[in-house]
């Protein structure tokens, strides 16, 4: 998946919310780089019509939490 550019979201641009992030994120087990790999995919996808690949580039992302 190309580069995803996400320093223009909230959870990125503003430093409250992305510390409010990283503790919902630590408090449910979800590693940052997991969720932010996340939210690029869907990002990616967005405006696709139809998202060829998202639930394989997803099961990956989620992979990496076991």
């Amino acid at each position: 998946m190309p580069e995803v550019y996400l320093g223009d979201l909230p959870l990125w641009s503003d430093n409250e919310a992305r510390d409010v992030m990283e503790k919902l994120c630590q408090k449910h087990n979800v590693p940052v780089d997991v969720f932010t790999e996340l939210v690029a995919i869907q990002r990616h996808n967005q405006d696709r019509s139809k998202a060829f690949g998202i639930y394989d580039a997803i099961s990956e992302a989620l992979s990496r939490m076991d």
